[in-house]
């Protein structure tokens, strides 16, 4: 039996998580926050890109192009923004999001496995279709292992922003310093 209000609550509680996630993050993390907010634009245009032709393949798109958004927007975060210090929390959450991304990876496995049952076929199956049958669910492993390359990204984020801090509390004392020679 297919449960597609299943990916689409999937799809809700990922969507509100990175905005959380993005918004929490914001003044220390900026980089992270424009990638996840990225992410989830990207994830919906997907879902239009993937839904033009129908139903098929509609997750996996999805999956690609909250992928495509979120690598897009933590190359211009960290290119545009720098985190200020300091620099523990984002490194922290590095680590949080390593150890939490195979948890999340196999929760998202087995939410998508009984939204989606393998070797579903035909019009009953609706987007969970894979070019016109399942393929020991081939948009479904897709689906996670982009997660799976998202995640270890998000991390490396983290951890460039992180140093972002570090150099930036680095630097402050030879700019108080300077600051006080200039005024005197």
């Amino acid at each position: 039996m297919i449960h597609q209000s299943l990916l689409g609550a999937t799809f809700a509680v990922w969507a509100f998580a990175c905005g959380c996630v993005a918004a929490a993050f914001l003044p220390r993390a900026p980089a992270v926050s424009i990638a996840l907010f990225a992410s989830v634009l990207g994830a919906f245009a997907g879902f239009f890109v993937g839904n033009a032709d129908g139903p098929a393949e509609v997750p996996a798109y999805t999956a690609v192009g909250g992928s495509v958004g979120l690598f897009v927007g933590g190359a211009v975060g960290l290119l545009t923004t720098r985190a200020p210090p300091p620099s523990k929390l984002p490194a922290r959450a590095a680590v949080v999001v390593l150890v939490a991304a195979p948890f999340a990876g196999a929760a998202l496995t087995a939410l998508l496995q009984v939204a989606c049952p393998l070797y579903v076929t035909g019009k009953r199956a609706g987007m969970c279709t894979y070019q016109g049958g399942d393929v020991l669910g081939g948009w479904v492993s897709g689906v996670v292992v982009a997660f799976m390359a998202d995640a270890p990204f998000v991390a490396i984020v983290f951890a460039l922003s992180a140093v972002q801090a570090r150099r930036a509390a680095d630097r402050r004392p030879w700019l108080e310093g300077r600051r006080a020679t200039s005024e005197a």
